[in-house]
């Protein structure tokens, strides 16, 4: 499987092996996750939520919708870099990536998201940590 020449098997054995969404809780007791990899690098950031429950549905929505590449929302800042949101069916945006500098860099974060947000387990940190 490929998107846009992206070899998903070749990234999958050679990129992140233990990704995960890492769950945290803000000083105005919200709680929002960021979609990691193995190298605590941020893949996805979500929205904020009222409750914890509210925030696991969420991941559950992202685990429901990532291999839809239908689900993705391109876009481009005034200052021409690319990022994208991941979408739920109804447009409702679940989460957004970092900012990339070339569209391929882009389609490459998209391909990582779609490999690993299904399989990424959930780490809830307290807010002290």
């Amino acid at each position: 499987m490929s998107v846009i020449g992206i070899n998903l098997y070749s990234l999958r054995t050679t990129t992140m092996t233990k990704p995960y969404y890492e769950v945290k809780k803000t000083i105005t007791n919200r709680f929002y996750f960021n979609l990691k990899t193995s190298e605590d690098e941020i893949l996805l950031y979500g929205e904020t939520c009222k409750t914890l429950n509210q925030c696991k549905q969420q991941i559950i929505f992202i685990k429901q919708n990532a291999y839809d590449y239908d689900c993705y929302q391109s876009k481009i800042t005034k200052t021409n870099r690319y990022y994208f949101n991941l979408l739920q069916k109804e447009d409702i945006i679940l989460g957004q990536s970092n900012k990339h500098n070339t569209l391929e860099e882009k389609e490459l974060a998209i391909a990582s998201v779609m490999l690993y947000a299904t399989v990424a387990t959930i780490k809830i940190f307290n807010e002290a940590e």
